[in-house]
């Protein structure tokens, strides 16, 4: 089928990925439940708690295989799965982040969408999995961030749990930046909390 897009011409990230999970492999997903799981821990599925259900590495994969094919192959889309992103952390020591799907225009130097896969999480890994995807979107500066969330919770559609709105508002208006640089001279230059828009 051909690529959704948005009215602006954008890729419709939204029915990009309804459209994958219409043809995820059924028993490949049942499958995860006994060959490729995780406990739900306190989480109910099925009015029970500590229920095997599949891991996030089975609906990535599953995602993976359907955008590769479908955008990669047909429409010559980049799919990155496990984007390798290094950085600082809040303990300050260097780490290795895998951002887990980017679809990329080749023509674009930035990925159209970066897609974080979680899968039957609670709230606090929710929570971390918010924050991870927003260190990869400032990496990858893509069109936009999803978190998408498969989950076997009972109660998961009927009450949902979304990022805050400070997370779901990250606008341009009041850019900062600090940096370390040498300048032509080969002098160290640094430049902290300078207003880049406000």
């Amino acid at each position: 089928m051909n690529v959704p897009l948005q009215a602006n011409g954008g890729v419709n990230t939204l029915e990009i990925i309804k459209s994958a999970v219409r043809v995820f492999d059924q028993k490949t997903i049942a499958l995860g439940s006994t060959r490729s799981y995780k406990c739900s821990n306190h989480l109910q599925v099925e009015s029970k708690c500590d229920e095997c259900v599949p891991r996030e590495s089975v609906y990535d994969a599953e995602m993976y295989r359907i955008l590769h094919n479908w955008l990669a192959k047909v429409h010559g889309f980049e799919i990155t799965g496990q984007w390798h992103l290094e950085g600082i952390g809040s303990d300050g020591d260097w780490h290795h982040l895998f951002c887990d799907l980017t679809i990329k225009k080749p023509d674009n130097p930035y990925p159209e969408a970066v897609l974080e896969v979680v899968a039957t999480g609670s709230i606090s890994t929710l929570k971390k999995h918010f924050d991870r995807v927003i260190k990869y979107a400032d990496q990858l500066c893509p069109e936009e961030v999803w978190i998408v969330h498969f989950s076997r919770e009972d109660s998961v559609v009927s009450d949902p749990y979304w990022p805050s709105e400070k997370l779901q508002d990250r606008g341009f208006e009041d850019i900062r930046m600090s940096a370390r640089f040498r300048d032509a001279t080969g002098k160290f230059c640094e430049i902290i909390d300078e207003p880049i828009l406000l």
